[in-house]
């Protein structure tokens, strides 16, 4: 039988492009830089232990926007899915909804799996690009009775960071809209756990939380645009980031910084909110919006539904681990490198740390890494930091308790070996399981030996834009 599409709950999903965990309000307390999210968060479901498949911007897109791993749908680089991949886009599209999008549209890739009926690519930060085309597309959708599917996907914090002479053009100097109304400074921030606490990081640090500020001011104005329009009870509203902060031992890695996103979910009519600490993928994003609008779920996810979590019943099968993934990066360079991750324990898997390969990525731009790299000269214990960033370890395991910046190996630690075997062998079978490209590479670390990288960087470099 045919849905009404007039009685169909709308969706808005709307991401950022590298907001860390620790910058967002909802999450660490800090309730002057989101405002708006934490008042979302308030009213909705948070999911506080999400990991994103990918930590990288393209990969991540597509991974949650087809509930298949990078590997799995073909898009683990700069480069497009299989073709015939379906969507939550392709399938919303098929089941009567208008498809709109704002940015973001050449990470989601081919063009026949994301069949948007309204779109706008750019890299523009001002705060009512994505407002507009929200307050367009919920106008397009009605005058055809249609219930909407709107995207919005706000490019801040992405660097150039908010006041850094590199943003200067792109935002105007910071004067208009760009501008954000209490920038904070470096005496304003903690640092995370993952960087070293120097003045120019502070430096950066600032001002990366405030783009984060101006994402959340975006944020506030796209839903202002919904509760203008009387669309607020009728829409599910989900906001993620494709994956964490761009600075060393986050975005491209699979450390915690890179790979933890948490989710607000955002669905009118449906059970009281609540925050959950289980461990989830961003590849249960499908699903679950796919059973909250009704629509059935294709056989092959990897993904899996919160609803049932939602509803609060008491034979939820809980996740005992999560895997991130990274293979190409946007220079075309591999840099393979797997997590398994449980509640405590991380285990990490860098098929690029053969000894003469080092990580060159986009996160070393800026003030941060550059101030490591000096600090290195001087300081044995930063100098250690920066040779584990730049030549990674084969196998490391973390104690994300007791080492939440993941600096210590407890890979050949007699006390942890029990606990370093099972996430050995956990490994494995996923990758078994998954006919991950980097399998062969594992067992040869496993067995001892070096594992081999064959670079093509011209073939997998991003495409000119």
């Amino acid at each position: 039988m045919k849905h009404d599409l007039r009685k169909r709950m709308n969706l808005v999903l709307i991401t950022a492009d590298d907001v860390d965990w620790s910058a967002l309000g909802f999450m660490t307390g800090r309730r002057d830089l989101t405002p708006n999210l934490d008042r979302l968060a308030e009213r909705s479901h948070v999911f506080e232990q999400v990991r994103t498949a990918a930590p990288i911007c393209m990969p991540s897109r597509q991974a949650f926007m087809s509930g298949l791993l990078p590997h799995r749908n073909g898009g683990n680089g700069f480069f497009p899915m299989h073709e015939g991949t379906p969507t939550l886009c392709s399938m919303l599209k098929s089941e009567g909804y208008y498809c709109a999008a704002s940015h973001k549209i050449g990470h989601m890739q081919p063009a026949t799996s994301f069949p948007w009926d309204m779109m706008q690519e750019g890299k523009i930060r001002h705060p009512m690009v994505h407002a507009h085309l929200a307050q367009l597309a919920i106008i397009e959708a009605r005058a055809q009775y249609k219930p909407f599917f709107i995207n919005c996907n706000i490019n801040d914090p992405h660097r150039p960071f908010y006041g850094s002479a590199e943003a200067e053009e792109l935002d105007h100097g910071q004067t208009g809209p760009y501008r954000i109304p209490n920038p904070i400074g470096p005496d304003d921030v903690t640092i995370p756990a993952n960087l070293e606490d120097l003045p120019q990081i502070r430096e950066e640090i600032a001002q990366y939380w405030n783009s984060t500020q101006r994402l959340d001011i975006a944020v506030g104005n796209i839903l202002t645009v919904l509760e203008e329009s009387g669309a607020m009870d009728d829409t599910i509203v989900l906001f993620v980031s494709d994956h964490g902060m761009p600075m060393p031992f986050a975005k491209a890695t699979c450390y915690d910084h890179g790979i933890r996103t948490p989710v607000v979910l955002h669905a009118p009519g449906q059970t009281a909110p609540r925050r959950f600490d289980s461990l989830a993928s961003n590849l249960d994003i499908l699903p679950t919006l796919l059973e909250l609008l009704d629509i059935a779920r294709p056989a092959n996810l990897d993904g899996r539904s919160w609803v049932p979590l939602m509803k609060g019943a008491g034979d939820v099968e809980q996740r005992q681990y999560v895997m991130s993934y990274v293979d190409y990066t946007s220079s075309g360079w591999q840099y393979p490198s797997r997590s398994l991750q449980d509640r405590r324990y991380a285990l990490h898997f860098m098929a690029w740390a053969d000894g003469k390969t080092k990580l060159n990525l986009e996160s070393m731009w800026g003030l941060t890494y550059p101030a490591m790299a000096k600090a290195a000269e001087t300081n044995a214990e930063i100098a250690r930091r920066v040779h584990q960033y730049i030549h990674g370890r084969l196998l490391a395991l973390y104690d994300l308790k007791a080492d939440p910046g993941q600096r210590v190996n407890l890979i050949d630690d007699a006390a942890h070996s029990e606990i370093a075997a099972r996430m050995k062998r956990l490994m494995l079978e996923e990758m078994q399981r998954t006919l991950d490209p980097q399998l062969e590479n594992y067992r040869l670390v496993l067995d001892g030996k070096v594992p081999v990288l064959q670079q093509n960087p011209a073939r997998y470099r991003i495409a000119s834009e």
